[in-house]
């Protein structure tokens, strides 16, 4: 394994899911209390909303019942990202450990 597979696989997504963080923690600390399921759900919102396959479709609503579908779909998209944020992670974890490995040998 190379190093430039590292970086591209280990460090830049890493360090952009790190900014992202910290995006998201800044942006939903309200009243100095963090609420970690918001986080949670806003970091996953850019990796997972391109990731839904089949969107709701609001048709024949009135204006809240479209802006409740596109809630939903907003939901899941942030909720598939959560799932994809956190296979990052592991794969990350697993190219580092893989590319430690085979530096020791």
């Amino acid at each position: 394994m190379r190093f430039r597979d590292v970086l591209t696989k280990t460090v830049f997504p890493m360090v952009s899911l790190m900014v992202w963080a910290w995006l998201a923690y800044n942006f939903c600390i309200s009243l100095g209390l963090a609420e970690w399921w918001k986080i949670w759900m806003v970091i996953g919102m850019p990796y997972g909303i391109h990731r839904m396959c089949v969107w709701l479709l609001p048709k024949n609503f009135d204006i809240g019942g479209t802006a409740g579908v596109w809630v939903i779909n907003i939901i899941l998209g942030c909720l598939i990202g959560e799932v994809v944020v956190i296979w990052y992670v592991s794969r990350a974890v697993y190219v580092l450990f893989k590319y430690l490995v085979d530096l020791l040998r």
